[in-house]
């Protein structure tokens, strides 16, 4: 029975210091305005419940840098869990700026460029739900394809994208339609052929000097 208690009391705590927290944020609503609030409604639950290595490193880089862990989008810190590689492009999502697109340093390139979707240059620039290093797969494979062929610096990234959002390719909630490749590539200058799942076909396809682009989803 006093087990039972103890655990009754411990939940009505829990409960009372939820409630505080909410009052809290209500008031800095008021106050500061939504983005501030939710702000610090992010900072006050993160030491409620476990979290993961991506999560803990964010919080600890934010307060070395005096700023909110609520800057960072949920979405962004998620990215950052499941490709570390995105580590830097996460953490510095605050402090982003305009640099402007420069691909001189493919210019000369024999080979299909790799541009990642998380390079500062294009990464953060919205696309959809999100920016085109969360959901701007299908853009950048097109942009690398298209620089590959053409050698126009138009085929980059962020003007893909541009043109995928106005286009209405960008599928809410999986990110770029297939057709921004089948029939935005055509749109944009590219003669495309849709090659069915078949190793050989699309092996001869690369032997003869034409990228590929496979549509994988989601893993």
């Amino acid at each position: 029975m006093g087990k039972v208690k103890k655990d009754v009391v411990m939940m009505k705590t829990k409960q009372r210091a939820v409630i505080a927290a909410a009052v809290i944020v209500l008031l800095a609503a008021a106050i500061l305005g939504a983005k501030p609030a939710y702000n610090l409604y992010r900072d006050i639950s993160f030491y409620h419940g476990e979290r993961t290595e991506a999560e803990k490193t964010v919080k600890a880089f934010a307060e070395e840098k005096g700023i909110s862990y609520g800057e960072y989008p949920q979405s962004l810190i998620d990215l950052y869990e499941r490709n570390p590689e995105t580590k830097d492009f996460v953490l510095n999502y605050p402090f982003r700026k305009d640099t402007g697109v420069d691909l001189s340093a493919w210019k000369d390139s024999q080979t299909v460029p790799l541009f990642l979707q998380w390079d500062p240059m294009w990464g953060y620039e919205k696309y959809g739900s999100g920016c085109i290093g969360q959901t701007g797969c299908g853009p950048t494979c097109l942009a690398m394809v298209g620089y590959y062929l053409t050698g126009e610096e138009s085929f980059n990234p962020k003007d893909v994208a541009a043109f995928s959002g106005k286009n209405g390719y960008y599928a809410s909630g999986y990110g770029s339609s297939w057709t921004l490749i089948s029939e935005g590539g055509v749109k944009l200058g590219l003669k495309v052929q849709e090659l069915p799942l078949v190793k050989g076909k699309m092996t001869a396809a690369v032997e003869a000097g034409h990228p590929v682009i496979l549509a994988l989803g989601r893993f």
